[in-house]
C-alpha cells in the first residue's frame, strides 16, 4: 500500500478564523500548509504564521514564489477574487459555504478534543484531592460547566436503606443544607437505578413523579445519570436549567463520559468519609470517640467566643458498669453501653454532639443551651436509663447514670477549666449517692442535685 502523499495547502484569511483553521489543519499529518495569505494584515494571522514557521504574504499572486500548491482554502469573511491563476497550475479552491463547512467541522473536532482533555484533566484533579467535600464540589462544578447548565447536585445513594443524601449542590439556595430523603416508588430517581444511561427531561412539569427535592427548587429541564461502582448504584448526578431546554447530543455525550470519572471520584469520597468516620467513631456504641470530643469542644469554644454564644457540656458516668462486668461478664457490660448510647441518641437533639468519652463515660455538647436547660435533657436520659435492666446468671441489675454539667463561658474561656468544672459536678453526684444530675453554677460552686 502506497504511503499517502501530503497535500500542499494555502489559506486565505481575513481574521481570526483563518488563524484558527491553520492551527487545526497543522495537526493533520497529510496536510502541509505552505502559506497563509493575510490581505488584512491581521495580527492573529501573523502570530500563528510565526509560531508554525510558515510563510505569510499579502497577495495570492505571491504564492508561486513560495512553492507548489494543491489546494487553496478561502477562509476570508468576504470572498477574495483570485487574480491570475495560470501561474499556479491546477489548483482546487474551496470557498464560501464549503469553506464554512470545513471550519465548522474542524472547530467541532477541536472543541470535542478540548472537552475530552478537560474530562481527563479533572481526573487528575480528583486524584490529588483528599477531602470528600472538595471532591463533591468538583463533581458538581465540572458537570455544570461541560453542559452549560445553571445548577446541579450530586447525591449519595444508600442501597440498604433506599435513601438519598445530598452531598453537594451549586446554583441553588444555600439554605437547603444536608438532608436525606427516601426514593419515591416509580419516581424519576428510582428509574435511574437501572443504570442504562442518562435521563433527559425538557420540562419536569410534565413529569409528576420527579422526586429530587433539590432539583425541584425551580428547575425545569434536567439531565441526570446514575453513578456506579461495578454494577451497584452509589449515587446520582443531576444538572439542570430554570427554563425548558433540549440538551444537544454533544452535551449528553460529554455528560455520559464525565459520569465515569464522577463515579470513580464518588467512590473515593465515600471511602474517605468511611475512613474519617472510623477514626472518630467508637466502634461499640457508634457515637463519636473521646479524641474527637476534644477537637469538637475546641471548635465550639472558638465559635462561642467569636459570636458571643454559650453552650453546656454534660459528662455522664454509668454508675454500676464495673459491677456488671465483674458479675455478669463484659458482653453484658457492652450491651448496657449500647443501650445507654441508644437512649442518649433518642433523647437528644440532632444538633447536640454525643460521644463515648471513656470506658464507662459519655459526653455531650449542647449548643446554645444553659445549665438549667441541659438539666432537663440530662434528667430525661437518666430516667430512661433507669428503665433499663441487665439480665444474667439469674439476676436482674438496673442501670443508672450520674451526670455533671457545666456551662461555657460562665466558667472562663479555658477548656481545662470547663472540663474541671464538669468533673467536679460529676464527683458531687457520686458523693451524694449516684443516679443524680448536678450543675456547676457560675459562682464556682456545684449546684444542688436534680
Amino acid at each position: 500500500m502506497k504511503a499517502k502523499q501530503s497535500i500542499n495547502v494555502a489559506i486565505i484569511s481575513a481574521g481570526d478564523e483563518g488563524a484558527h483553521l491553520a492551527s487545526m489543519l497543522n495537526d493533520c499529518p497529510s496536510i502541509n500548509i505552505i502559506g497563509l495569505c493575510n490581505p488584512g494584515r491581521d495580527t492573529s494571522n501573523a502570530l500563528i504564521a510565526q509560531e508554525m514557521n510558515i510563510p505569510l504574504f499579502d497577495k495570492i499572486e505571491e504564492l508561486p514564489a513560495i512553492g507548489d500548491v494543491d489546494l487553496i482554502i478561502d477562509a476570508a469573511d468576504e470572498a477574495i477574487i483570485v487574480g491570475e491563476m495560470e501561474s499556479l497550475g491546477t489548483v482546487e479552491i474551496i470557498k464560501g459555504k464549503s469553506a464554512d463547512v470545513i471550519k465548522d467541522i474542524l472547530a467541532w473536532q477541536k472543541s470535542y478534543g478540548e472537552d475530552i482533555d478537560s474530562i481527563l484533566a479533572v481526573g487528575y484533579e480528583f486524584a490529588s484531592q483528599k477531602d470528600s467535600k472538595a471532591i463533591y464540589r468538583t463533581i458538581v462544578e465540572h458537570a455544570v460547566k461541560i453542559t452549560g447548565c445553571a445548577a446541579g447536585s450530586v447525591v449519595v445513594f444508600n442501597e440498604k436503606t433506599e435513601t438519598c443524601r445530598l452531598a453537594d449542590l451549586v446554583g441553588y439556595s444555600k439554605n437547603i443544607g444536608d438532608f436525606v430523603w427516601e426514593l419515591q416508588p416509580g419516581g424519576i430517581t428510582e428509574s435511574l437505578l437501572d443504570g442504562k444511561g442518562p435521563l433527559l427531561i425538557q420540562d419536569i412539569n410534565q413529569e409528576p413523579l420527579f422526586d429530587n427535592p433539590v432539583m425541584n427548587e425551580g428547575t425545569i429541564s434536567v439531565l441526570a445519570t446514575a453513578l456506579k461502582e461495578a454494577d451497584d448504584v452509589i449515587g446520582f448526578l443531576f444538572v439542570g436549567d430554570f427554563k425548558p431546554r433540549k440538551f444537544s447530543d454533544r452535551e449528553v455525550m460529554l455528560f455520559s463520559s464525565f459520569a465515569g470519572q464522577a463515579s470513580l471520584a464518588l467512590q473515593k469520597a465515600l471511602l474517605i468519609e468511611k475512613t474519617e468516620e472510623l477514626s472518630v467513631t467508637d466502634s461499640l456504641t457508634g457515637l463519636n470517640n473521646g479524641r474527637h470530643f476534644f477537637t469538637t469542644l475546641d471548635g465550639e469554644i472558638m465559635r462561642a467566643q467569636r459570636y458571643e454564644g454559650y453552650f453546656a457540656v454534660l459528662l455522664m458516668d454509668v454508675d454500676n458498669l464495673n459491677y456488671i462486668n465483674d458479675d455478669l461478664g463484659y458482653a453484658k457490660g457492652d450491651w448496657a453501653l449500647k443501650k445507654i448510647a441508644d437512649t442518649i441518641r433518642s433523647c437528644s437533639r440532632q444538633t447536640d454532639y454525643k460521644a463515648r468519652y471513656g470506658g464507662d463515660e459519655f459526653a455531650l455538647i449542647l449548643p446554645s443551651t444553659s445549665c438549667a436547660q441541659a438539666s432537663v435533657l440530662a434528667n430525661r436520659i437518666r430516667r430512661q436509663v433507669n428503665d433499663l435492666v441487665v439480665e444474667g446468671n439469674g439476676k436482674e441489675i438496673g442501670l443508672s447514670v450520674s451526670v455533671g454539667i457545666a456551662e461555657f463561658p460562665s466558667l472562663g474561656p479555658d477548656r481545662d477549666e470547663l472540663m474541671s468544672a464538669v468533673d467536679t459536678a460529676l464527683y458531687i453526684c457520686k458523693q451524694r449517692g449516684r443516679n443524680l444530675v448536678c450543675c456547676y453554677d457560675d459562682t464556682g460552686e456545684p449546684a444542688g442535685p436534680s
